[in-house]
């Protein structure tokens, strides 16, 4: 009995050391909302997506499903708009180009928008954040090739003062916003004969062009720097426009500190 004993002991004890327990990894809280479907792309869409891979991966969880258009104006929107910013000024390095042509413009954003998709975006963006293929086109902004936007406008001092801003003083000051702002005028100017200028329709028309213009020189920026300064900069800038517009920030000055509240 004592020998039967003896054996059971000697072939349940462990022969190595005990393994440590490992505890089950909870699920990302955004699984439930990812979809893992393949997107269905046209195949004719020119733009390098490969550029801004990881900013469409933030992309997809700013406009993630459920929350997307509760979120349009706050994340959703801004972010998108930046990544399509980007993702045209990147592809410009090889096709010399700021702007789509309207049949490529519209095979492009749907790509954009079924990449978007497949990694667990909403997929009403068009419609969340008024999107369409004009938003990827020159619109009426008479210039789009990069070498004549760069004989038409003073690109060094362009990027040296939107290079890099600081946000607070960016919001208080618009250095880098002013600068936008005037080489648009002078891309939106070669549209027109300065003799004939004069008119309410002209001037109506002249700020619809100027508005289209600065989304060139945004585009152009964003192919002088890297996706991540390219962000930071097109968020701050967005950033101060909509806080200035809300009314949803006061910039204040104490002892030569700004102070940012909310």
């Amino acid at each position: 009995m004592d020998i039967k004993e003896d054996t059971l002991l000697l072939e349940t004890s462990p022969t190595a050391a005990p393994q440590p327990l490992l505890p089950l990894l909870a699920p990302s809280p955004l699984a439930p909302f990812t979809n893992s479907t393949s997107p269905k792309l046209s195949g004719l869409c020119t733009l390098n997506f490969a550029a801004v891979k990881s900013m469409m991966a933030v992309t997809s969880i700013d406009c993630v499903a459920p929350f997307a258009e509760y979120l349009a104006n706050v994340m959703c929107c801004p972010q998108l708009e930046t990544t399509l910013v980007i993702l045209i000024g990147q592809s410009s390095k090889h096709s010399n180009m700021l702007a789509l042509n309207g049949s490529l413009a519209k095979h492009c954003l749907s790509d954009f928008q079924q990449l978007l998709v497949s990694q667990g975006a909403n997929d009403t963006l068009q419609q969340i954040c008024s999107l369409h293929r004009e938003n990827l086109t020159e619109g009426s902004c008479p210039v789009k090739d990069v070498h004549e936007f760069e004989s038409t406008v003073d690109s060094s001092s362009l990027l040296d003062t939107c290079g890099k801003i600081d946000l607070v003083n960016e919001c208080c000051e618009e250095t880098c916003g002013n600068a936008i702002t005037e080489a648009a005028k002078k891309l939106a100017l070669k549209a027109y004969d300065i003799s004939n200028m004069d008119g309410p329709h002209v001037l109506s028309d002249h700020t619809t062009r100027v508005n289209d213009c600065k989304r060139i020189v945004h585009r152009w920026m964003a192919s002088k720097l890297e996706p991540a300064g390219a962000k930071h900069v097109l968020r701050g800038l967005s950033n101060c426009k909509n806080n200035k517009g809300d009314n949803f920030i006061q910039i204040l000055f104490h002892n030569n500190l700004g102070f940012l509240i909310a």
